[in-house]
């Protein structure tokens, strides 16, 4: 499963470079309406589980895995927006982020900036939320921002944190789904995310189970199996039949 294409990166927030800058709208969907996935943090999975398949991807530049939610069953597809309009359900807190983002300096990964994406349709200096007050000190309305991003940062460590347990103990499969258009009865193979193996889950030693109890690691990893069946409501909505290989059945 191929990444979203992503938009140009974010440069740092100052109150020099950005005075007079305001966010018309905070929710604005432009970002997100070709994205097939996006990333998703374990304290949403109950949530966003409801509403959409938990999935989880490799990084073909790093190799590291992260949790996102299935929008689409290709590259460029979200079934959930119409007309530029979200008609999803739960709606993930690193989409509601844009067009801030919050992130480590690189050259001190103790330090945090917030980036903004320039290019994005919601800055403007008529209309919106000011984000700096004319002494640049930063507005109420954008100190309650940086309070959320701070928090998805802090959720996106923690979910870091338990996808690397989850490939430590090789729980990580591949997963591909053969499904067919109910149209044509034409054929369309997705592949290139994976899930739990469920039967790895079940035979893994008793310490290690109790760790990932323990920790609460267990019932994230149910909330992410449990959110599988919600791919019928996806394939529904692109009107095709229920996949000839149900969730979780590891590709070989």
């Amino acid at each position: 499963m191929a990444e979203p294409q992503k938009p140009v990166g974010p440069v740092s927030l100052t109150s020099t470079a950005h005075k007079g800058v305001r966010i018309k709208d905070i929710g604005n969907i432009e970002h997100i309406a070709q994205n097939h996935f996006a990333k998703i943090y374990t304290p949403e999975f109950v949530k966003a589980g409801a509403d959409y398949p938990i999935i989880f991807v490799k990084d073909p530049e790093t190799g590291i895995f992260f949790s996102a939610v299935m929008w689409g069953l290709e590259p460029g597809e979200n079934l959930f927006v119409e007309d530029n309009t979200w008609k999803g359900g739960y709606y993930p807190a690193s989409v509601r982020c844009y067009p801030f983002a919050m992130q480590a300096d690189p050259e001190n990964k103790e330090r945090l900036f917030i980036g903004i994406y320039e290019q994005a349709s919601v800055l403007n200096m008529e209309e919106g939320n000011l984000i700096f007050n004319d002494d640049g000190t930063e507005t109420k309305w954008m100190l309650e921002v940086k309070e959320f991003l701070v928090k998805v940062f802090q959720h996106e460590e923690m979910t870091k944190q338990f996808v690397i347990k989850l490939n430590e103990l090789e729980l990580l499969v591949p997963q591909s789904l053969s499904i067919k258009n109910a149209a044509d009865e034409t054929t369309q193979d997705v592949s290139g995310f994976y899930i739990v193996d469920r039967e790895k889950l079940a035979k893994l030693p008793d310490e290690q189970f109790l760790e990932l109890r323990n920790s609460g690691a267990l019932e994230v990893i149910y909330n992410h199996i449990m959110s599988l069946e919600t791919l019928d409501k996806m394939l529904m909505k692109k009107q095709i039949k229920a996949p000839s290989t149900p969730p979780g059945s590891a590709a070989g």
